[in-house]
């Protein structure tokens, strides 16, 4: 949208994008708890696996694995790359957030973002991975906030 519409849309927010050109994704590691607890799922998706996110995991993100609409996915799937090097940049209000530690992205190609949005804050989060909205919500939303005033600020 932001690449074909730019004008019907306010802001670009991008957590842990999936980019073309992935490189230097790490190996997953735990970096807060024993790497012991949860099911398969967890323990090679969260980097933080505490009791206290074991429970947030059970509670919030297990339950709504079920309800995903699989064909629909399947067709997000076949388009969901971001091409930045073949769309004209998107001059608004844009935050690009990565997990140092994703093991499923990267966080590498995500820097590269900053050069083609010209107004575009960056922030990798260390000990964080793929579910940095889960394992670091606080600070995801102060970086959304501070988007988000400038978004309004821009409208």
């Amino acid at each position: 949208m932001a690449a074909r519409r730019p004008a019907q849309v306010a802001g670009l927010a991008l957590v842990c994008p999936l980019l073309p050109g992935l490189r230097d994704v790490p190996e997953h590691r735990v970096v807060a708890g024993s790497g012991e607890i949860g099911d398969d799922v967890f323990r090679s998706y969260f980097v933080i696996q505490t009791p206290e996110m074991l429970e947030w995991y059970e509670r919030y993100v297990a339950p709504a694995a079920a309800l995903v609409d699989q064909a629909a996915l399947e067709r997000i799937g076949e388009r969901w790359a971001l091409t930045p090097d073949h769309a004209p940049a998107y001059a608004g209000p844009t935050v690009v957030v990565a997990g140092r530690l994703d093991s499923t992205v990267g966080y590498a190609a995500a820097t590269d973002l900053v050069d083609h949005y010209p107004h575009a804050s960056l922030a990798v989060v260390d000990d964080a991975g793929h579910a940095l909205l889960h394992e670091q919500p606080e600070l995801l939303r102060a970086l959304l906030s501070e988007w988000l005033a400038r978004v309004e600020r821009s409208s």
